[in-house]
């Protein structure tokens, strides 16, 4: 089985990749794609021009585009989506093959996220594997899935590119984006309670009030592209169904509806 980590970065970032790779391990190979800015970031570092190490730079921004431009090159059963700023060992990988070698039905997983030593887990996971489906809520994190790389190119499967850091509205979700995609599309998804992946138990998402304005232009976004034109009474509905807790997060009303709107105009743009 051969593995792919697709790493996504940014300008500087490229020189964070070095601390990400391991000492060669048969069958995997990291995807780098390096988006450029500005000419003073194109130059690649000496300790990155490795065997396993494939890099392809783009011009622009767009997470999910850059994400995009790493699955287009990537050559191996299985995809690991990953970002500049996360850590590996070998028993991460042996995690993720073991869980497709023991299902092959799996096209899709959703893993868990290690911390360092001493601080906080990244999120309260659950213990037990399961089936994921639009009813069930399970809150992906990108550098949680992996995936088969035929299944999802198959289907011209991609990371939406109305959502995620660098697009013109919504800072982030593409990754549940991503999800809802691959679940409607027939592929068989699953949670499993293995750690793939060590991150710092902070970030920039988890961080947010949960009615920012970030969140509710994702969530105006999120149920246009799932439900139509049913996203415009529920914007409305939910203003009044979420009174009191808009009072308790001082969140204004009209500002919380013209941001639900918002989101949903950009879907339809």
């Amino acid at each position: 089985m051969k593995i792919n980590i697709l790493i996504a970065t940014l300008d500087a970032g490229i020189c964070k990749v070095e601390k990400m790779l391991m000492e060669p391990i048969i069958n995997l190979k990291y995807v780098v794609s390096h988006q450029v800015t500005k000419e003073q970031f194109s130059a690649i570092p000496e300790n990155l021009k490795r065997d396993d190490v494939i890099i392809s730079q783009l011009k622009g921004k767009g997470l999910s585009r850059n994400r995009n431009n790493a699955i287009a090159l990537a050559d191996g059963d299985i995809g690991l989506v990953a970002d500049d700023d996360t850590q590996f060992i070998p028993e991460y990988i042996e995690n993720l093959i073991d869980a497709f070698e023991s299902d092959r039905s799996i096209d899709v997983a959703c893993f868990k996220i290690a911390t360092p030593e001493g601080k906080p887990d990244y999120k309260d996971y659950p213990d037990h594997s399961y089936l994921l489906n639009d009813a069930i809520m399970h809150f992906v994190s990108s550098i949680e899935i992996a995936f088969k790389l035929d299944a999802v190119k198959s289907r011209g499967l991609q990371f939406h590119e109305q959502f995620g850091i660098g697009s013109p509205l919504i800072s982030y979700g593409e990754e549940a984006v991503f999800i809802h995609d691959c679940i409607k599309s027939g592929l068989k998804v699953k949670y499993i309670p293995s750690y793939v992946v060590e991150h710092a138990s902070e970030s920039t998402v988890k961080a947010l009030d949960e009615y920012a304005s970030e969140r509710v232009l994702f969530k105006g976004a999120y149920d246009a592209y799932r439900y139509g034109w049913l996203a415009f009474p529920a914007a409305f509905l939910d203003v009044l169904r979420l009174w009191k807790a808009l009072n308790n997060h001082q969140k204004n009303k009209l500002q919380y509806l013209k941001e639900r709107l918002q989101g949903i105009v950009h879907i339809y743009k």
